[in-house]
């Protein structure tokens, strides 16, 4: 079953929208995979349905009904396995208005918030491993759990993360 994943960017003022993923897993209430760590918002697509329809899901959900999709033609830039991702420009998202509340259901309790980060403060000089260190502490994930760390280490989410700002870095978003 494919997964889709979807960055919420803002080029106009160089930001992105980050969830972060909760410790615990709302569905068994074991330590979550990535537990503590920078994610992007998707899932797994269990009824063959268009990209688009389950990151337009899985953004609300994951958000908590604070942001949305609102185009249906995500750009799509890296592929892992079955694991595809994509990034939404300004012009593609919007906060609701809501207030980010207590989750109502398992799929949002998946995240325990969202940081907006700060893409000026990434540069060309940086290694991967510095992108990703300062993804952590601009998200203040650095205290999260020892195997949230580990999972997050060997994820594509960070590979996707780093292609992403590499791609912002330049001017290819």
């Amino acid at each position: 079953m494919p997964k889709y994943y979807v960055t919420l960017i803002d080029r106009a003022s160089n930001q992105m929208q980050v969830p972060v993923k909760a410790d615990l897993n709302p569905y068994n209430q074991r330590q979550a995979y990535c537990a503590g760590m920078p994610q992007i918002f998707g899932g797994t697509d269990m009824d063959d349905r268009p990209p688009a329809i389950v990151l337009g899901q899985e953004v609300t959900q994951e958000s908590r009904r604070t942001l949305k999709l609102t185009s249906d033609s995500p750009s799509y830039f890296f592929t892992e396995g079955n694991m595809f991702f994509y990034w939404a420009s300004e012009d593609q998202w919007q906060r609701t208005g809501n207030p980010w509340e207590q989750p109502q259901s398992n799929e949002e309790a998946e995240m325990e918030r969202i940081v907006v980060v700060d893409l000026t403060q990434f540069d060309n000089g940086m290694n991967d491993n510095e992108i990703i260190m300062e993804l952590v502490a601009q998200t203040g994930c650095g205290e999260a759990p020892h195997q949230g760390v580990l999972d997050f280490n060997a994820s594509a989410t960070r590979t996707a993360f780093i292609i992403l700002i590499r791609m912002h870095l330049a001017d290819q978003l």
